[in-house]
């Protein structure tokens, strides 16, 4: 596998020899789970590191349709190619119908900020494996990427603004911090005095002045 390594909410396709790379054993019905998945040319997501992790270990996770998570703990070597989290205006063709206003209004909110906005979550299943996993009440999970505190306060006001808006699917998601850790947006949106922060190893309690300290300072 060449190009960088992947990280949190990417997608990795296992080459042929998947099975050798295991730093992990899987239990008999978790291999053919997986084992399957590969076998119809399907992705899967990448987890959180865990903390004693090399730097050459990758989790990865599989969401089957009815619900069950399994996990992954292979070699980076077990990686074929990867790809980044689709976008909405990737995954907007296969959403239900339903959710097609408030998508719009994401991606418009993305455009005025110059923000390209990836989703995960089931809406991301659905369409990097071509399998239905979407319900009625399902959230979006949205990822966003802002280069400023003033684009994260930006988005936060206009995320409120797109949910108040639109009460047929809940807008859900993470904010991405330069540091690479991630936060709920919802969370973020009530300023609290600390926030719970996934890092690309582990998780811990953040304070939102530690958070707005990892940003560029602004004139």
């Amino acid at each position: 596998m060449g190009g960088e390594r992947p990280v949190r909410h990417d997608w990795v396709y296992l080459g042929d020899h998947w099975a050798e790379a295991l730093r992990s054993p899987l239990i008999p019905d978790v291999l053919v789970h997986v084992t399957a998945w590969r076998a119809q040319g399907r992705p899967f997501a990448v987890a959180r590191q865990d903390l004693p992790d090399r730097e050459d270990d990758l989790r990865l996770g599989l969401t089957l349709p009815g619900r069950r998570h399994l996990s992954l703990h292979v070699a980076l070597s077990a990686v074929e190619r990867h790809l980044p989290p689709p976008t909405v205006q990737e995954v907007r063709a296969t959403a239900p119908a339903a959710w097609g206003p408030a998508l719009d209004d994401v991606i418009a909110l993305g455009s005025a900020l110059d923000l390209t906005v990836g989703v995960f979550g089931s809406l991301a299943w659905q369409h990097r494996s071509g399998v239905p996993f979407v319900r009625p009440l399902s959230d979006v999970d949205l990822l966003f990427s802002p280069a400023r505190w003033s684009d994260v306060e930006r988005l936060l006001f206009g995320l409120e603004a797109v949910s108040r808006r639109h009460s047929v699917v809940r807008l859900d998601g993470e904010v991405l911090m330069p540091d690479g850790g991630a936060v709920s947006w919802r969370e973020l949106a009530l300023e609290p005095e600390r926030i719970w922060v996934t890092g690309p190893r582990g998780a811990s309690p953040r304070t939102l002045r530690e958070l707005r300290a990892l940003f560029p300072s602004e004139s």
